[in-house]
């Protein structure tokens, strides 16, 4: 039974372990050392790079700088407001959280005025479908596609008019035309607002994963062309970033770690209606890195199904490539004597699209099939070395060394050449190969220059004993270490923070939490990475006032030595005093560098 927290926030946060919490979305975290590795999900790349430390209950990864608690890891991977990331993890452990009211700014007026127009329209579609007599042909036109009535009320699809349409809907509602606009709804056609769509279609809903309503598909059913249409991008809708069918897949997705990527909208609805209920498809476009991004932190394998023509063979092999490229098992299905999955299962059913699954071949082997298609007799050498090359640039993007053997072994058997000759040939860097670019480009350049060792050391001894930072009465009141003691602006403002959150808790508590929630950008990317330093300091208050005494003579040796260097030119009389202590300064110091 869940109960009302005085501050949820904390509770929250104490009852949540970071490790589990993440888990649930990255199955393959993997404990090393004192910390739980992962590939990131907010990135691309290949090998594991983002680190949960359960101890401090943060995350951080090393590659872009991303990291945080739980609170901005469900924000950030879920698209959330913090008071919905709150509530989210409160249910999750049984604490219920107090909804407070909320002030709306003009933007957040205008992004929910679009929003409850999208839902409306939604609804508008879907009624005039179901209901009205002159909506027989869109009726009949799902019926003909073989779809029961039990699909269209779950994918809620809808039929928009020859006459009549959303705006007159819309302002008996009392949602103005401008709002229309906003949401993608409606177009500006020479000082006229239109609705976006035009003359009699099928609609097709698109909603994000959380299930609420982004944008529309429309199919005519005239001769008229494009025969399918995207509503306009808004605020909420990006063809480029969202995929069909993606709320209904979800569950599935998480359970299995596996989604279907078909080609279009009836495909998808066939799929679920016979049972692949982890199917969808992108939007009339190509895959994007923005789609597998998405999808990579649901599943670790794609199997893509496009349609058995020349161009759904190049889709295949772009989006597949690029589901490779981030890591991700991909495996693709020829569809067999049919033109689209959807066909194949009308004529078929689940056994027959399901055998085509299980035959899916690899990338490599689907790439070579596809080169060597309709030629027949003996290869000439310079086809054998066309087709080599081409899958050889496949081989080189995928990460898992005994894939690629094994990709290498096979391409020799079909081409019938000499493994060895293929793997010289992968050794060879491609002519006008793009360079690199840095993994951390993402992270701002002052962020990637290190803070100085000794100031690193310093906030690491006041992390490890937050006591350090508070008044002293041994040292006359005056605490160990202050920020003046700091010369690098990132470990000073740092410091400060820190300060500020180990008193707000007497020195105890959830400092580091508060610190965390304070810090932004680049200092909270280099307080996580000496959160995670994993060094032993037995006693971090003689290792802090070695550093600060270290510091403090460097200074000063600093501040002696062009006085020194103007008595030895006789530009200045000579001070035996100054000139002793600088040359203790200097026997002290040998050996140390300043910022080390």
């Amino acid at each position: 039974m869940s109960r009302i927290a005085e501050d949820p926030k904390e509770d929250i946060r104490d009852k949540t372990d970071i490790v589990e919490l993440v888990r649930e979305y990255i199955p393959a975290l993997r404990q090393k050392g004192r910390g739980f590795w992962a590939r990131c999900p907010f990135h691309d790349e290949k090998s594991a790079s983002f680190q949960v430390h359960p101890e401090r209950q943060i995350y951080h990864c090393f590659g872009c700088g991303e990291g945080g608690d739980i609170y901005k890891f469900v924000m950030k991977l879920e698209g959330l407001s913090f008071p919905e990331a709150l509530e989210k993890l409160g249910e999750r452990v049984g604490i219920e959280v107090k909804r407070q009211p909320r002030v709306f700014s003009a933007s957040d007026k205008k992004r929910l005025a679009a929003k409850k127009a999208l839902e409306s329209a939604q609804e508008y579609y879907h009624r005039v479908l179901i209901d009205r007599p002159e909506s027989k042909a869109g009726r009949d036109y799902f019926s003909k596609r073989g779809l029961t009535k039990e699909t269209i009320t779950t994918f809620k699809l809808g039929y928009r008019p020859r006459k009549g349409g959303l705006l007159p809907a819309a302002a008996k509602k009392g949602i103005d035309s401008s709002v229309l606009l906003d949401a993608g709804l409606a177009a500006d056609r020479k000082g006229r607002v239109q609705e976006f769509f035009w003359d009699e279609r099928v609609m097709f809903p698109i909603q994000n994963g959380k299930g609420e309503t982004i944008g529309f598909g429309g199919r005519t059913l005239g001769a008229e062309e494009p025969k399918y249409v995207n509503s306009g991008e808004s605020i909420f809708f990006s063809k480029r970033k969202s995929l069909y069918g993606l709320h209904l897949a979800l569950p599935v997705m998480r359970k299995t770690r596996t989604v279907l990527l078909l080609e279009g909208y009836m495909d998808v609805l066939a799929a679920h209606q016979f049972g692949f209920a982890n199917a969808c498809a992108p939007l009339g476009t190509a895959l994007t890195e923005d789609h597998i991004s998405m999808l990579k932190r649901f599943v670790d394998r794609v199997t893509l199904i496009f349609d058995a023509d020349a161009a759904g063979a190049a889709a295949a092999l772009r989006g597949a490539e690029l589901c490779l490229v981030q890591g991700l098992s991909v495996g693709v299905v020829t569809v067999p004597g049919a033109k689209d999955p959807d066909e194949l299962l009308q004529a078929g059913g689940a056994p027959a699209l399901q055998a085509a699954i299980d035959a899916a071949e690899d990338l490599a082997s689907f790439k070579t099939r596809v080169l060597l298609k309709g030629r027949t007799g003996t290869l000439a050498s310079e086809e054998k070395a066309r087709i080599a090359s081409s899958v050889l640039e496949t081989v080189r993007k995928c990460s898992d060394e005994v894939l690629r053997s094994e990709w290498m072994r096979r391409l020799a058997e079909r081409l019938d050449v000499d493994e060895a000759s293929l793997r010289s040939q992968l050794q060879r860097v491609p002519t006008g190969s793009p360079t690199r670019r840095p993994a951390r480009e993402a992270i701002d350049a002052k962020a990637n220059a290190p803070i100085p060792v000794i100031d690193a050391d310093m906030l690491l001894c006041v992390i490890r004993n937050p006591g350090l930072a508070m008044p002293d009465p041994a040292n006359g009141g005056a605490a160990l270490v202050t920020e003046n003691d700091l010369d690098d602006v990132r470990a000073q403002r740092i410091f400060l923070k820190m300060n500020e959150a180990i008193t707000a808790v007497d020195g105890a508590g959830a400092w580091s939490a508060r610190l965390e929630d304070a810090l932004e950008g680049e200092d909270a990317a280099l307080f996580r990475m000496l959160l995670l330093d994993e060094r032993e300091l037995e006693e971090p208050a003689k290792v802090l006032s070695e550093l600060v005494g270290t510091r403090r003579k460097q200074r000063r040796f600093e501040e002696l030595e062009p006085l020194v260097m103007q008595m030895i030119d006789g530009k200045i009389s000579r001070d035996e005093e100054v000139q002793k202590e600088f040359g203790r300064l200097q026997v002290e110091l040998r050996g140390t560098r300043k910022g080390e």
